[in-house]
């Protein structure tokens, strides 16, 4: 029973980084897209940044990047910040969800292989992310990679691998006792 309280409560913990993580970052890229496109956004105070990001927000009720506001102390922040800002939330929240994954796999079944999996996967995909966005920049076809990279990123900052892994190595091992 303890196991299961456990369970929920990192799930749902998990749940609420996941949408909390993915708000910020939605309010930045949002406001990287649209200031750049404002001429001196860097050199207005927070309140005109505002102002001037709000009066170009379009209705669109549907559309989840346009239709919420923008967290109002990200409106501090320069483009440049903005854009390390982004980098860094990208490697918290793959930090986080790297140790949530392994806790999620530890609670379900503790063995050491799943830790290491999980360690092995976020190393190997993230470099393979990295590297795809790298090499698009180096032959001009950064946003395509961008976005390809962003999809495995993404899926990295879930509980997605823990839902993968657990199963994989559970195959895994139930085929290496047959033979």
């Amino acid at each position: 029973m303890k196991n299961a309280i456990l369970l929920i409560s990192v799930l749902i913990f998990a749940l609420a980084l996941g949408f909390f993580q993915e708000k910020i970052k939605i309010g930045v890229n949002y406001l990287i897209e649209h200031g750049s496109a404002i001429s001196g956004y860097d050199g207005m105070s927070s309140s005109e940044r505002q102002m001037v990001i709000e009066q170009r927000r379009i209705h669109a009720p549907f559309d989840y990047y346009h239709n919420h506001a923008t967290m109002g102390w990200l409106f501090r922040f320069n483009l440049h910040e903005l854009v390390l800002m982004k980098w860094v939330i990208t490697a918290l929240s793959l930090a986080l969800f790297a140790g949530l994954n392994v806790l999620l796999l530890s609670i379900v079944q503790s063995e050491y292989s799943l830790t290491r999996a999980v360690l092995w996967t976020y190393a190997v995909l993230s470099s393979i992310a990295f590297s795809i966005y790298a090499f698009g920049i180096l032959v001009d076809v950064r946003d395509e990679a961008y976005a390809f990279s962003r999809k495995i990123l993404g899926a990295l900052q879930s509980i997605i691998p823990s839902m993968i892994i657990w199963p994989a190595i559970g195959l895994w091992n139930s085929t290496r006792k047959k033979n």
